[in-house]
């Protein structure tokens, strides 16, 4: 197959510079980007993001190009290819990022670049198509972070099945300029040294999505709890029992949920579900955070000095879950019928929230997303 390769030179004035960012179509690979891309637009940069279509809401008012299946079809379609599940970390995971998602996207997504024609591409650390597309187009690219350290052999793995899909497509991989970072150094063990080429930048809660019904601050004389399993766990049934528990252990309970996907025994007066609301507006109004361990709501919560509760399910929960635990910033349970215990022990005991209250100090030293971007495009050759 054979792929034209364009030259492009990016021009130093913003005003006439386009930037594409690129990543898998699930808010908790794609929302953490748009600190950075919302930089980007204020700073007169044309700006768009490259993903599956369902995310336009999510992304709005962002131009949203579509490329590919969605998350849900993705996840189908590795299950069926290999029997394995894709959520995990593990040899689904490898086909379905490395694999799957290159095949059944990647000409979608060159269309749309082309045509977009990019000076410049952000591509989310898990996000495969993007710097392919990157190759194929002759542009420059930097990766985003999502995550904390990903264990090395998942890395490898997803490399070695990668090269088959450059191989294929007569590509050579173009190496990043630069990866952008939001996860803190407090958050590392000793062990795991930043990469080399670092760009930091202070996460920053979402504020980008569609409310199902506009926010309105819960007034409440107990304590007020946020429980959350972000946007990728869809467990209803245990968000019910984390919230029945939370409620049960005395507070005010605000749920990311719309009132038919929780349990009928719910508790009205004490549970107050929201569905979704961006976190930016969510953060202010609550003393603690209960949730998946998701990378998003547990910087985001940080970043406010929020102590958690954390049950992980999937992905890097766990790892996130751990981190938190070393950190002393929040506690982690198996059960979610264990979080109203947890939740009033965080509460309670303040060493919690003073550990919560250092990291949001640590993060303050980081890049705001000003800054990043004009270290990053100091970058761009």
């Amino acid at each position: 197959m054979f792929i034209r390769v364009a030259t492009t030179h990016v021009s130093r004035d913003c005003h006439h510079m386009r930037i594409l960012f690129s990543g898998i179509p699930s808010p908790g690979h794609v929302l953490p980007m748009m600190p950075l891309a919302d930089a980007a637009t204020a700073a007169g940069i044309e700006t768009a993001v490259l993903t599956g279509g369902d995310l336009a809401p999510m992304v709005a008012p962002t131009r949203l190009l579509p490329a590919g299946p969605s998350a849900e079809d993705l996840i189908r379609e590795t299950v069926e290819r290999t029997g394995s599940d894709p959520t995990q970390p593990g040899p689904g995971a490898v086909e379905m990022f490395a694999g799957v998602r290159v095949a059944l996207s990647f000409d979608e997504a060159l269309a749309q670049a082309e045509e977009f024609a990019p000076d410049f591409m952000v591509c989310e650390e898990f996000d495969f198509v993007g710097p392919m597309v990157a190759a194929a187009l002759g542009v420059p690219w930097a990766a985003h972070g999502i995550s904390g350290a990903v264990p090395e052999f998942l890395l490898d793995a997803m490399r070695e099945r990668l090269s088959r899909e450059y191989a294929g497509r007569s590509l050579t991989p173009v190496p990043r300029i630069a990866v952008v970072d939001p996860y803190p150094d407090v958050l590392r063990s000793p062990s795991e040294l930043p990469a080399a080429d670092r760009i930091t930048i202070r996460p920053v809660p979402n504020a980008h999505g569609p409310e199902a019904v506009p926010w309105q601050d819960v007034e409440a004389d107990l304590p007020r709890a946020l429980v959350t399993v972000g946007t990728t766990v869809l467990d209803h049934a245990a968000l019910s029992v984390l919230a029945s528990s939370v409620a049960a252990a005395g507070f005010t309970v605000i749920v990311t949920a719309t009132a038919e996907q929780l349990s009928a025994d719910i508790d009205p007066t004490r549970v107050r579900p929201v569905g979704f609301v961006p976190l930016a507006k969510l953060l202010p109004a609550v003393d603690l955070v209960v949730t998946a361990g998701g990378t998003g709501t547990l910087l985001a919560a940080l970043s406010h000095g929020l102590p958690l509760v954390v049950r992980p399910f999937v992905a890097d929960q766990p790892w996130n879950a751990a981190r938190v635990a070393d950190l002393g910033a929040g506690v982690v349970v198996d059960d979610p019928a264990e979080a109203g215990a947890a939740a009033r022990l965080v509460a309670d005991d303040p060493k919690y929230r003073e550990a919560a209250r250092d990291a949001a100090a640590g993060l303050e030293s980081m890049n705001s997303p000003e800054a990043a971007l004009r270290e990053l495009l100091e970058l761009v050759p």
